[in-house]
């Protein structure tokens, strides 16, 4: 799904069609006046923090797209994924999961970048609504996240909202271990592992790599990943300050982007790549110095192109 009058060029709209995926248009969802007030107030403190380039180079906006997974679009579910999640297993056990069904998050009241939906005019209507006429009492009401906290966006008020009206099945975890204890292990699921701000708490975990090579999805949110770095060098340690317990997972994040290219672009189609875990004895895991440098000053050389939050290059 993209907004109307979005930025994707036309190469882009021909490589997914050449992948069997379609590309459907969706009405733009601007944010209400006191949505818009908090995400910008929230940029300037990161801008201040010196994390704006870290944590939200992208002002919000394109999300907003995704309440209408929930428009009558011809489907009986549907499962609704971001953009920055890596696919690396079988996901029709999740079709099979009882609308809606999502994993918990640490922040919101679930994570809305994995969900099994079932669509719905009057939840898309008043979801819709939601986003566009949100109060400063809205805000207040399904925020959960502590002060100063990143990411106030579409996620915390929409799942906020159907926490409310509806009932969420969340997502057994991998580990029996995770559901005895859930605040330990919140995020770790087989079907959405979130990489996002306890990475370098995770990573000094001993079997978290394990937990990675298991999970179907891995979810880097926040713009834990910089994908424009990963897509040019095989290697790059994903964000600035990133460990690298999750190198196998961003290998394999470049080696399957660049297979889609192969096949679209008509470069030869390639063997398909598969995931391979990391050598547990041979790797740590841990960016060196150079690799964190090399990240940095990407950041900082793509910083250059954006004019209030939005790129200039092609999408």
């Amino acid at each position: 799904m993209v907004p109307t009058k979005s930025r994707l060029s036309d190469s882009w709209r021909r490589r997914f069609v050449a992948l069997g995926i379609k590309v459907v248009e969706v009405p733009l969802v601007p944010p209400s006046t006191s949505l818009l007030k908090a995400m910008v107030s929230e940029r300037r403190d990161l801008e201040k923090q010196g994390l704006l380039e870290v944590l939200q180079p992208l002002s919000y906006g394109g999300a907003f797209a995704k309440v209408h997974a929930w428009d009558q679009l011809g489907y009986e579910k549907v499962l609704l994924l971001d953009g920055d999640v890596l696919v690396k297993g079988d996901l029709s056990g999740l079709l099979k999961q009882r609308p809606v069904s999502a994993s918990k998050d640490l922040a919101d009241a679930f994570n809305y970048g994995v969900v099994v939906l079932a669509p719905d005019a009057a939840i898309h209507g008043d979801l819709v609504n939601l986003l566009t006429n949100a109060t400063e009492e809205d805000l207040r009401r399904y925020n959960r996240r502590k002060a100063n906290a990143v990411g106030l966006c579409d996620q915390t008020l929409v799942a906020g909202r159907l926490a409310e009206s509806q009932k969420i099945n969340f997502l057994e975890d991998m580990r029996k271990s995770s559901r005895q204890n859930p605040a330990k292990w919140l995020m770790s699921t087989e079907y959405n592992l979130v990489v996002s701000y306890r990475a370098k708490e995770r990573c000094d975990l001993p079997g978290e790599r394990k937990r990675v090579d298991k999970a179907r999805i891995i979810h880097f949110a926040n713009n834990w990943l910089n994908f424009e770095t990963l897509a040019k060098d095989r290697d790059s340690p994903g964000r600035i300050d990133s460990p690298r317990c999750y190198k196998a997972a961003f290998r394999y994040w470049h080696d399957v982007y660049h297979h889609a290219l192969n096949l679209t672009d008509r470069r030869g189609a390639t063997a398909e790549p598969a995931y391979a875990p990391l050598d547990f004895e041979a790797d740590d895991g841990l960016a060196t110095p150079e690799e964190v440098q090399a990240v940095f000053l990407d950041f900082q050389s793509r910083s250059k192109s954006f004019d209030k939050g939005v790129p200039e290059q092609e999408l």
